[in-house]
């Protein structure tokens, strides 16, 4: 996701007219709160000089934050994907950033999920038909594991949003790319 004018630069926001993506010094933020290109902002408003311009209080329709905990949704399982859906219902789904964030959060917490429950169907099937303990033992331990990993690399993920950064999860991250546009 870079810039239309700066192929060097991340995008932060998107214009709400022509639905380019916008770097920070490109991003404009009209009188609504929403990001619009220099070309498209609105022209009765006085605006700030590029790159100086800061979200109305309270109107915004891109919050780090938001997108940060959209990464922690599957940790409070299922109450906690709410906060991707708000994200995506509310006033924050014009924001192509808030909706990547979104879908790339609801995907990885799916996929910890799926993960965590097939290494224990596995685990429970391997029991059942009377394998050995030391032959289930390092599916064991890869199940252990899913949780502490997956909890860091949450948080890691979140802090990435939360500063604004592209969040790229192996087979994750093109799904969520394409349901954002």
């Amino acid at each position: 996701m870079a810039c239309a004018n700066h192929a060097d630069r991340e995008s932060v926001a998107i214009c709400m007219t022509c639905k380019q993506e916008l770097c920070d010094e490109c991003r404009q933020v009209g009188p609504d709160g929403k990001s619009y290109c220099a070309e498209h902002v609105p022209a009765d408003v006085e605006m700030p000089p590029m790159g100086t311009a800061q979200p109305a209080t309270g109107s915004s329709t891109e919050s780090p934050i938001l997108a940060a905990l959209c990464y922690l949704c599957w940790i409070l399982t299922p109450i906690s994907f709410l906060v991707p859906v708000i994200v995506l219902a509310g006033d924050y789904k014009q924001s192509r950033y808030m909706r990547y964030h979104a879908y790339n959060g609801i995907f990885w917490g799916l996929a910890l999920i799926v993960i965590g429950v097939a290494l224990s169907v596995a685990i429970w099937v391997m029991k059942a038909i009377g394998l050995p303990g030391f032959i289930r033992a390092p599916l064991g331990l890869v199940s252990w594991a899913v949780l502490p990993v997956g909890l860091i690399a949450s948080i890691l993920f979140a802090s990435k949003a939360n500063n604004r950064q592209d969040v790229k999860i192996p087979g994750i991250s093109g799904l969520a790319d394409k349901q954002a546009k």
